[in-house]
């Protein structure tokens, strides 16, 4: 940034210079659940975006909690805790909570996170993930952990849909591997009549897709409608299950988090 004699902004680096809004006067719809969508809205709107918001899926309690609470009475028989979401992370301690626990009883184990997110998240409880890999996904994450499985007993806090990569490496690592579904996520069925037509008359610049059950949702809600915009994938993984479906992103995050996703559709072009 250059400044002037009288210490304030040169004239390139107004307040609507476009180095400092690269997403002004686009329209960007984020398809996060609920109040998951908080911060890639906010980082969109720093950048000059206009956002609209349809959730692809809400998340919701799983349909019986009795095999998380049966988890949860034998703990101490864990040696890891593993977490693949901030929603696992929140769901499961909120539920141990809820049976009269605490995160003390958490002490002994070792913890390990998909991605930094979700280790900001395990912090708020006063639990620190040992093992983030560097690449966000299930597949390093199973890396991370198999020099350390053999014999080893792994928790796994999960959704009610996902991939089996984790808990399949894991296993063939020599660890053995307990899932528990902590919270459950479905494809919301009807698209908000006003971001609907928004889509058809081609006037939304980009759509995020930030995981692969939202890609599929997204493409249940407005089928051939997203041919019509550009689709900003969050991860290598979501992109491929944008592909099978028939819509390919136009870009991809290089960083597999929410400011990744905005950097990416940022140096997007117009």
């Amino acid at each position: 940034m250059t400044v002037d004699q009288n210490g304030g902004k040169s004239a390139d680096e107004s307040p609507l210079s476009p180095s400092l809004f690269p997403l002004r006067d686009r329209r960007v719809l984020v398809t996060r659940p609920g109040e998951q969508a908080v911060e890639l809205r906010n980082l969109l709107t720093a950048l000059g975006a206009e956002v609209l918001e349809q959730p692809g899926i809400t998340v919701a309690d799983p349909p019986d909690w009795s095999p998380v609470d049966a988890a949860l009475s034998r703990i101490e028989s864990y040696d890891w805790l593993v977490f693949s979401s901030g929603n696992g992370v929140r769901r499961l301690l909120d539920r141990l909570g809820a049976c009269g626990g605490s995160v003390g009883q958490l002490a002994h184990l070792k913890f390990a996170a998909i991605g930094p997110s979700t280790a900001a998240e395990m912090l708020r409880f006063g639990l620190k993930a040992e093992i983030v890999p560097a690449e966000y996904r299930a597949e390093a994450l199973a890396a991370a952990l198999a020099p350390h499985a053999t014999g080893k007993r792994f928790l796994l806090a999960r959704a009610n849909r996902g991939r089996p990569v984790l808990p399949d490496e894991l296993s063939a690592a020599g660890g053995i591997v307990e899932q528990i579904v902590v919270y459950a996520t479905y494809d919301v069925e009807t698209a908000d009549p006003i971001v609907a037509a928004a889509l058809a008359a081609r006037t939304i610049d980009w759509v995020t897709v930030t995981s692969s059950a939202i890609a599929r949702a997204i493409v249940g809600l407005f089928g051939e409608s997203l041919h019509r915009t550009r689709l900003a994938s969050i991860s290598p993984v979501t992109s491929q299950t944008l592909r099978e479906l028939g819509h390919p992103p136009v870009v991809e995050a290089r960083e597999y988090t929410m400011a990744g996703l905005v950097d990416a559709m940022a140096a997007g072009g117009p």
